[in-house]
C-alpha cells in the first residue's frame, strides 16, 4: 500500500456503478474513522475499485489517499471491478444482531448516522416495541421502506437534445402538478405517472 495525490488517480469512465448517492455517507465514515479501505488502481493508476471512497476523499479535500496497485489484464480488471460491487450486495444483516450493536453504540453516544444508515432505517431498526421484534415483519416494513427510496434510472440522449427535453419534463411536471427542484426526481415522477398510465 503507498500513498498518491489524489489528483494522480483516474476513474474509470467505463465504470456502471452508479455511486454518487453514497459519497455523503462514505465520507462520514472517512472523517468518523480514518481512510481505512485503499483504492484499488491499476499500473496507470485508473482506479478498479474504490470510486466512491476518491469522490469522498475529494470532497473532503484530501490531497494525498492510500491506494494497492493491482496486476491485471485488462480483462481481470474489468472483471474485478464488477466483481467488487456485485459481491457486496450478496451479503444480508441478522437483524437482531445489527439491532444489538446499533443500541450498544447508541449507549456510547455514538452518531448512529454515520454508519450509513437513513433516519429511516434507523428508526425501523431501533423500534422494537415491546417484547422480542417480529423480524420477518421487519422485512416487510424494511422493503416498504424502500419505495421511498430514489435509485438512478441512466438513459441516453442526443446531447443536442438535452436542454429540449428537461424544458419538456419540467413544463409536464408542472402540469401534473408535480413539485421538486432536482430535475431527476421530477423526471422519475413523470416516467412513472406515464407507466401508471396517467399522463
Amino acid at each position: 500500500m503507498q500513498e498518491v495525490e489524489i489528483d494522480q488517480l483516474i476513474p474509470w469512465m467505463e465504470n456502471p456503478r452508479r455511486n454518487d448517492h453514497a459519497v455523503e455517507a462514505v465520507a462520514k465514515s472517512i472523517e468518523s474513522f480514518g481512510f481505512n479501505v485503499p483504492i484499488v488502481c491499476d499500473r496507470n493508476l485508473t482506479i478498479i475499485a474504490g470510486h466512491t471512497r476518491w469522490k469522498a476523499a475529494r470532497k473532503l479535500g484530501m490531497k494525498l489517499v492510500p491506494i494497492v496497485i493491482a496486476q491485471m489484464t485488462d480483462t481481470q480488471r474489468k472483471a474485478f471491478a464488477v466483481a467488487d460491487n456485485k459481491t457486496a450486495e450478496i451479503a444480508e444483516w441478522d437483524f437482531p444482531q445489527l439491532q444489538m450493536l446499533l443500541e450498544e453504540l447508541r449507549s456510547e453516544d455514538f452518531d448512529l448516522r454515520d454508519l450509513g444508515f437513513s433516519e429511516t432505517e434507523l428508526s425501523a431498526l431501533l423500534e422494537t416495541g415491546d417484547g422480542d421484534p417480529d423480524w420477518g415483519e421487519f422485512d416487510q416494513r424494511l422493503a416498504k421502506l424502500e419505495e421511498d427510496l430514489y435509485v438512478l434510472l441512466p438513459v441516453k440522449v442526443r446531447a443536442g437534445e438535452k436542454g429540449a427535453l428537461q424544458s419538456a419534463i419540467k413544463k409536464r411536471a408542472d402540469e401534473l402538478g408535480i413539485e421538486g427542484r432536482d430535475a431527476a426526481v421530477l423526471a422519475g415522477k413523470v416516467l412513472q405517472k406515464l407507466f401508471r398510465g396517467k399522463v
